[in-house]
């Protein structure tokens, strides 16, 4: 995966990306209430939105005292977040992987819909370790295989390309936490199936949120009408009795913390 293609894409969604985020927007819901009340209500400490895109739950993070960092690897987005969020807060361009942050100095750390764009996950939970202090939480959301089957299914009776980034399975997400040595406070997996009325209304919705195919193997080429015809042909036996064409999302959720100190 590019990250450089992934900042670029998302950057050039950040105006659109809020009209038409209900379903990124009810997964960050859903996220922050599992987040321990005696952790969102303590005072004086740091927290992060980690890939915080437009900023939506950034402000919502905020508690006397408390600094807010909103980090996001797309520039364009950290733009339209200052420029659109109210709130004394830091707005940073960073990477999840390499995190601006010195060893054990987080108390918190809010990701929606963002780590699965990372390169390595044992990469990203190694770097979350690091930068959270013991005691530390961190919750996350993030896509797992399966996520637009639909939409994959059809373009492989078109094509062997990969039209839909690649997502891994829970358990590789889960494997990796652990590995880094985090202790797991709460965890939910689910499939969220959105409808829509058409394929071209899937694809422009996808398009305004930036969430653009960027794997390897997927085509170089503009996509000649004609295959084009045969996707949207192959997609319409998925059309349920109701008239709705569906598009499934494999959800985790997940909050972790960083053991703390036996001394403490």
């Amino acid at each position: 995966m590019e990250k450089r293609q992934v900042a670029e894409s998302f950057g050039r969604a950040a105006g659109s990306y809020d009209k038409v985020a209900y379903f990124q927007r009810n997964v960050g819901y859903r996220l922050l209430e599992l987040i321990p009340q005696e952790t969102l209500l303590t005072n004086n400490t740091t927290r992060v939105d980690l890939g915080c895109g437009t900023g939506y739950f950034t402000p919502k993070l905020q508690r006397s005292d408390s600094h807010i960092v909103g980090l996001d690897l797309s520039e364009g987005m950290i733009n339209h977040a200052r420029e659109n969020r109210v709130g004394d807060i830091q707005w940073i361009v960073g990477d999840a992987e390499v995190l601006p942050f010195a060893d054990s100095s987080i108390d918190l750390i809010f990701s929606s819909l963002a780590v699965q764009w990372c390169s390595s996950y044992e990469q990203l939970f190694a770097e979350l370790f690091r930068v959270l202090k013991p005691g530390g939480v961190i919750a996350f959301s993030t896509l797992l295989d399966g996520t637009l089957k639909e939409l994959e299914a059809s373009w492989q009776e078109v094509d062997s390309y990969r039209h839909v980034n690649a997502f891994s399975v829970c358990s590789e997400v889960d494997h990796a936490s652990g590995v880094a040595g985090f202790k797991r406070l709460a965890k939910e997996q689910y499939t969220d199936v959105l409808s829509f009325d058409s394929v071209k209304t899937l694809t422009r919705e996808l398009k305004m949120l930036g969430a653009h195919n960027v794997n390897e193997g997927r085509s170089l080429k503009v996509t000649g009408r004609e295959r084009i015809l045969r996707f949207k042909q192959a997609y319409e036996k998925y059309r349920s009795d109701d008239g709705r064409l569906p598009a499934s999302y494999e959800v985790l959720l997940s909050v972790l913390t960083k053991p703390k100190l036996r001394s403490e």
